[in-house]
């Protein structure tokens, strides 16, 4: 039994970026960036990808991918949640290899700039503190608590929290979910149990869902990218 998979989400039917895990982002289709991160992170374990889309199927399959069946079109929808393809992918896996995996990294295409940095730190937390069950990929949000607000009922600004600490706020950006399988089946969720923010700078944190993110991706590609902070926003500890 694995302890590690690697499942990979890329549907088909993007409305926003018509086709946009095959679309070419710098020299490579978007879908490969994610490979490349794999590789660059040294990380050696099982990918599978779940499509509903032939084409990224065999894209999938030309990066040495497993790519076992096609996604059932209700897992595939726009309003269908992620954690019901990857729980349904579990299922096929459990099924396959006699059980599940210790972890699981969901990487999604759509973050074609995260790199192996961050992949290699969550998974270094992961394994050294037991008392975690998963780390999120997030950015610094650079606002404190006490400065967002809401519209309310009326359209009055409303504090979302009253609060007077410092602390720094951080946001999610989809670069990066790990989690032991466990706690994923158990809340049904990619933020599963005890969670740990990995802290990622702006440009690797790039999430693509328009055409004016892959401007910016590419514009960001064209000028280099700074040297990666992946950083984790609380102290490790040895088990």
């Amino acid at each position: 039994m694995t302890e590690l998979l690697i499942l990979v989400p890329a549907r088909g039917g993007s409305k926003r970026v018509p086709g946009k895990n095959l679309r070419l982002f710098g020299d490579r289709p978007m879908l490969a960036h994610t490979a490349a991160a794999i590789t660059e992170g040294g990380i050696e374990a099982p990918v599978l990808l779940t499509t509903d889309d032939s084409a990224i199927a065999a894209l999938g399959r030309e990066l040495g991918w497993i790519v076992p069946f096609l996604r059932p079109a209700h897992l595939a929808g726009d309003l269908s949640p992620t954690i019901d393809a990857v729980i349904h992918a579990l299922d096929w896996f459990a099924a396959d290899q006699g059980g599940d995996p210790d972890l699981i990294l969901v990487l999604q295409p759509t973050s074609p700039l995260r790199g192996g940095a961050c992949l290699s730190a969550a998974l270094e937390l992961l394994r050294h503190r037991p008392d975690l069950d998963s780390v999120v990929g997030t950015t610094a949000l650079h606002i404190p608590p006490a400065n967002l607000y809401f519209a309310d009922d009326k359209g009055r600004a409303t504090p979302i929290a009253k609060s007077s600490h410092r602390r720094p706020v951080y946001v999610p950006n989809g670069a990066v979910y790990l989690a032991r399988t466990r706690a994923v089946r158990q809340d049904h969720s990619l933020y599963a149990g005890t969670i740990a923010p990995i802290l990622m700078d702006e440009a690797r944190s790039l999430d693509v869902d328009t055409e004016t993110d892959l401007l910016i991706g590419e514009a960001l590609l064209a000028a280099g990218l700074p040297e990666p902070l992946t950083a984790l926003t609380s102290p490790s500890r040895e088990s």
